[in-house]
Order: structure tokens, then C-alpha cells, then sequence
């Protein structure tokens, strides 16, 4: 027999028999081959591991911060633009009322409660700082949102003794930011249903807030203006504090909310705690959930879906854990 006969008759005895498997990989026979697996973007697992959790965790705190910096510095001013409009057209409707009272023959009446919290009380403007506010009464968090608060328990403004007024330092289109800059003599202009009253500024000073000098009763007639004198959100000792001297007599008094602890400016609101928590932890999920699909789904899709969730929630967070902080902040 030939050596072409033995070797042919010889292949099959030295083969592995491996079947189809070997007819389909002729270049890898004798080897034994793993099951394929399809590479497809949507098909691979999620691999997790220390190091992509901590650039996840990382990425995500980054995007949080600039997303709560955003809602703040730039959708916080927008809302007390608004917050602010509404208020002024609240107050331009008393203050016809009142004026088509007092040219009535019975003359104006005179208030017989004080202002409810949040309710526009004043027009505050100030020429040298080319600033406008409507004043609401009460310096909660969240009324200070919507502009400078009359503390409660002062006087009302243009009215006899201490009116007291907290406002934004820089959060929610701080309108109280340039407070340090005014100078004895600048003018003060306040507006009421009771009509327009006149200061002048007689004292610019930055220090410690003092409840019983800044907000107790005075020997004159006047307006101090009141607001952090720092940029961090948590400041609540040093402030800066205006004191202008009324021109002219005063209005007659109204009836005046009383002093509470939680109404100097310095605190924050403790009930916001729950709708930071339900919001920041629907953002933490809406994340998680936005991570997870990015993986294994289309792109765009992914941020079609998610990108309305997570800046609806990240707003609702950022607003939260402002309304935490100090009303002047």
C-alpha cells in the first residue's frame, strides 16, 4: 500500500471527533472553541467595577453641584422676578383701593389686623442702586425668595419707630447684594397704602446682627435694612446693616405681627427637609436609572428620557435645600 493510501486512511484515526463543530472551524480542529457571543452594544452586561463606580459617583456629584448652582444663580432669579411681579400687582391694587378710600368722605379706614405672612406690604426703592423690590411681610425662607421680608414684631414701614427689612444676600436675584455700597445721605424711597415716605441713609456697618439694637425700638423714626455680609449660603453671624432716619412725620401706626425666634433673617426653614429628601432621592434613583440604560441603550434616547426627570428633580432639590439655609443667604 502507498504511503498516500496510509496517510489518507490514517487522518481519521488521529482526529478528533468533534463533529459539525469542527466542520463549521476547519482552521481550529483538535481545539476546543468557546460558545460565540454576539458583540452588540445592547446585548453586553453592565461590568462594575471600583474604579467605574468611583468615576459614576464622581460624575454624579460633579452634575449635582452644577445642577444646584444653576437652579440657583440662574432659575432662582427668574422665579423671584416673577414671585415679584405678581406681588407688585397685588400691592398697585390695595394701594388704589386705599387712595379711592381716602378721597372718599369718610376718609380711609384704618387697618384692624396685621399683614398675613408673605402678603406685599411695601415698595421698597432704592435710586443709588437702581433697585425696586416689593417688600412681603415675614423673613421666612421661602418669603425671602420671593424678596426682602419686614421683620415682624418692627414697626410698618413709614410708620412710627424701628421698620425693620431682611433680604437676599446673594441667592434668588439677591437683591440686597449691594447694600454695603450705600453712603450717608443716599436716599431711601418707601411706598404703602398709607402713602410715600422718605429716608436717608445715616449708617453703613458690617458686623454681628444684634437683635435687640437692629430690631428693638428706637428713640426716632427710621429703616434698617439688613442682609449677610457674606457669599457663603451658611453665613448667619456677621451682616450688614443700614440705618436710615425718616424725613417728615410718620403714618399712623397699624396693627404689627409679633416677634418669633425663626423670623430674624439667620434660619432656615425645617420643614423643607421633606422635599429635599423625596427630591434628591428621586434624582439619586432617576441617575442610577440614567447610568444603568446609557450602558446598554441608545444614547439619545437615553438622555430624551431621562433628561426632563433628572432637571425636574435636580430643581426641586436645589430649591429644598436653599429654603435649609439662612433667609438672608
Amino acid at each position: 500500500m502507498s504511503t498516500d493510501l496510509v496517510g489518507r486512511h490514517a487522518a481519521p484515526d488521529d482526529a478528533p471527533e468533534n463533529g459539525p463543530e469542527n466542520a463549521e472551524n476547519p482552521g481550529n480542529a483538535g481545539e476546543s472553541q468557546p460558545l460565540a457571543v454576539e458583540a452588540h452594544p445592547a446585548g453586553q452586561f453592565l461590568r462594575i467595577t471600583p474604579g467605574w463606580v468611583a468615576a459614576t459617583v464622581f460624575a454624579w456629584l460633579v452634575t449635582t453641584v452644577v445642577a444646584l448652582s444653576l437652579v440657583v444663580y440662574a432659575l432662582g432669579p427668574m422665579l423671584q422676578a416673577s414671585d415679584q411681579r405678581d406681588a407688585l400687582s397685588r400691592i398697585r391694587i390695595e394701594m388704589d383701593r386705599a387712595y379711592g378710600a381716602s378721597q372718599s368722605l369718610f376718609g380711609p379706614q384704618p387697618a384692624a389686623r396685621p399683614a398675613e405672612f408673605g402678603a406685599p406690604v411695601a415698595v421698597l426703592e432704592i435710586p443709588k442702586l437702581k433697585l425696586q423690590q416689593v417688600v412681603l411681610e415675614g423673613v421666612a425662607s421661602g418669603e425671602t425668595a420671593s424678596g426682602p421680608g419686614h421683620v415682624p414684631g418692627t414697626a410698618g414701614l413709614g410708620q412710627p419707630g424701628n421698620a425693620a427689612v431682611a433680604g437676599r444676600y446673594s441667592g434668588y436675584g439677591a437683591p440686597f447684594g449691594s447694600l454695603s455700597t450705600l453712603v450717608n445721605g443716599d436716599e431711601i424711597v418707601v411706598a404703602t397704602t398709607q402713602g410715600r415716605s422718605v429716608y436717608r441713609v445715616t449708617e453703613t456697618a458690617a458686623r454681628p446682627l444684634d437683635e435687640t439694637a437692629d430690631y428693638g425700638k428706637t428713640d426716632n423714626d427710621r429703616l434698617t435694612l439688613v442682609t449677610s455680609s457674606s457669599w457663603w449660603p451658611l453665613a448667619s453671624r456677621n451682616a450688614t446693616v443700614v440705618t436710615a432716619v425718616l424725613e417728615g412725620k410718620p403714618f399712623r401706626p397699624a396693627p404689627q405681627n409679633g416677634r418669633a425666634d425663626a423670623q430674624d433673617g439667620r434660619t432656615g426653614d425645617g420643614g423643607a427637609w421633606t422635599g429635599l429628601v423625596l427630591a434628591f432621592g428621586g434624582f439619586v434613583v432617576a441617575a442610577a436609572g440614567a447610568t444603568v440604560l446609557y450602558r446598554r441603550w441608545r444614547p439619545v434616547s437615553t438622555y430624551v428620557i431621562t433628561g426632563p426627570v433628572l432637571v425636574t428633580l435636580s430643581a426641586l432639590a436645589a430649591l429644598a435645600l436653599w429654603r435649609l439655609f439662612p433667609a438672608w443667604a
